[in-house]
């Protein structure tokens, strides 16, 4: 059988529970579903689908983000799909049907509602037996999407492929074999099966390593977010605005209307501009901004304060109300201060009025008021009180953001005075070092602190070089841990608001003890 050269391979679920089955195949359609919507065939563009959605669900209150999702199904099966595309449907047997479509779009008012919005199709195979179907498909096919195209590891040919030969012969040399990518998929599947009132949740550090990652980037963060677009699920709240250890929920923001698609309002889901990669450093970065407080209620007794004070070893609470708002703090200045009258004391005699800062808040813009305080509680949209931040978590915060930067300046400083001591003794050469680098970078190297720390390894390299430097250490262990170090600095100018694992700077750690003990002078 030919097939056309642009061949497109799509999924159209039959509703969200196979529903839309048996009179799709019978009658020889795919369906959208959506039946409340009017008839979108004038609509010339996406802009004018999401308009139509927009007033069709006005009254309903979802998110923007929800309609801009069903926007862009519609958008796809009314303008994207063509005549000869292939078309795959995931029936309730397990099986799939297989078919191709036929026709343009029309839309039928007296069809059954969710059958109005139709394509025509040919089926070719019914039937067909998911073990035809090799698992990395299989796990593309696996969304709450209800269109949505296969596009991955020559997806169109492969799902082609059952129709002559009856088996897919396999995505070949794209084949995704990670351990990465396994774990991220067993992830994305758990988070479609689990219900719509209970999404999977899952801490931001959990989920990077779901993806083989340690650190938020703007890559790392694209692909997850693209790869939970794909399955109709998006993160929320965004995870590039929360802590390192806050938890994230998995909506299902891509589930056509009906009784499995939650009700997700604008408050529940974040718009597409707040998942973008952070660029700069936020209140809730700091890893305590999102943790238990520890807290009393208003008609706590001041013994009972004091007492959780000392039992936590604590400066300060804070007075929350049942709805974990803030309605002041007590610390041991206030205390002291208020007893200082004489009088009998009260909780209410001791409340101050504290520094509340949003999570969402620029860290940097607070440093002061939080020194000048001690401590800051943070408070969410809702104005409830998610954690605190104190004077001594800055320091550890900076401080871990710093010694990366402090140690590999270090590290750069000794290979540059060990370098400069060779060239002192006549046992390495300038000209001998210019000879390993890139031709565009030989003039501009008048000495060894012109290098940068990857040209290192490359100056480093040639048996006579590492032995004009009279070093006694293994040079294989020495260049690996250069090159190491490399990537580490690479890595580290791309920014992050997450802190470096240890096991990413031990080698930095490694390699400046080994320089330190081939030079000694601190």
């Amino acid at each position: 059988m030919g097939w056309g050269l642009k061949m497109r391979a799509w999924v159209v679920r039959a509703g969200s529970n196979g529903e839309r089955e048996e009179p799709e195949l019978s009658r020889g359609i795919v369906a959208a579903g959506w039946p409340e919507l009017g008839d979108i065939t004038a609509a010339t563009d996406r802009g004018a689908i999401r308009a139509a959605l927009e007033q069709t669900y006005a009254d309903a209150g979802y998110s923007p983000r929800v309609i801009g999702n069903w926007a862009g199904q519609l958008s796809r099966f009314r303008h994207d799909m063509s005549q000869g595309d292939l078309v795959v449907l995931p029936r309730r047997s397990r099986q799939l049907a297989l078919g191709r479509i036929a026709g343009s779009f029309k839309f039928d008012p007296d069809a059954a509602p969710g059958l109005q919005h139709t394509r025509s199709v040919e089926w070719l195979r019914t039937d067909l037996n998911r073990t035809a179907v090799q698992q990395d498909l299989l796990d593309s096919m696996g969304s709450l999407l209800t269109i949505f195209e296969l596009r991955r590891y020559d997806a169109a040919n492969r799902v082609a492929a059952p129709v002559d030969k009856g088996t897919d012969p396999g995505p070949g040399d794209t084949a995704p074999d990670s351990p990465i990518f396994a774990t991220s998929v067993k992830l994305l599947e758990a988070a479609v099966d689990a219900p719509a009132d209970a999404p999977l949740t899952i801490t931001v550090r959990n989920l990077l390593n779901a993806w083989g990652a340690t650190r938020r980037s703007s890559t790392v963060v694209g692909q997850i977010e693209a790869d939970l677009g794909e399955k109709g699920l998006t993160a929320a709240p965004p995870i590039t605005a929360l802590g390192f250890d806050s938890q994230v929920a998995l909506l299902r923001v891509g589930a056509e209307p009906g009784p499995d698609q939650p009700l997700l309002t604008a408050g529940d889901v974040p718009d597409e501009a707040a998942e973008q990669a952070p660029l700069t450093y936020r209140i809730a970065h700091v890893a305590s901004a999102d943790c238990q407080v520890v807290s009393v209620r208003p008609e706590d007794t001041l013994r009972h304060a004091i007492t959780k004070m000392v039992f936590h070893d604590f400066s300060q609470l804070p007075v929350l109300d049942g709805d974990a708002r803030l309605r002041g703090a007590i610390t041991w200045e206030s205390i002291g201060k208020a007893r200082m009258s004489g009088n009998s004391l009260s909780l209410s005699d001791v409340v101050v009025q504290p520094l509340d800062i949003h999570s969402q808040a620029e860290l940097l813009g607070w440093i002061p008021q939080i020194h000048k305080h001690g401590y800051a509680f943070i408070r969410d949209d809702r104005h409830k009180i998610t954690g605190i931040v104190t004077t001594a978590d800055l320091t550890d915060q900076f401080g871990a953001r710093v010694e990366p930067f402090v140690l590999l300046e270090e590290l750069e400083q000794r290979l540059r005075r060990l370098l400069n001591q060779a060239l002192e003794r006549g046992t390495l050469t300038l000209d001998a070092i210019r000879s390993r680098l890139l031709p565009h970078r030989q003039k501009k190297v008048q000495a060894a602190d012109d290098l940068t720390l990857g040209e290192y390894s490359h100056v480093l390299e040639p048996e006579e070089h590492w032995g004009a430097l009279k070093w006694d250490a293994d040079q294989g262990l020495v260049l690996a841990a250069l090159r190491t170090c490399t990537k580490f600095r690479n890595k580290l100018m791309h920014f992050s608001p997450d802190p470096i694992p240890d096991e990413e700077l031990s080698p930095v750690r490694g390699l400046l003890a080994v320089l330190r003990s081939l030079d000694p002078i601190a």
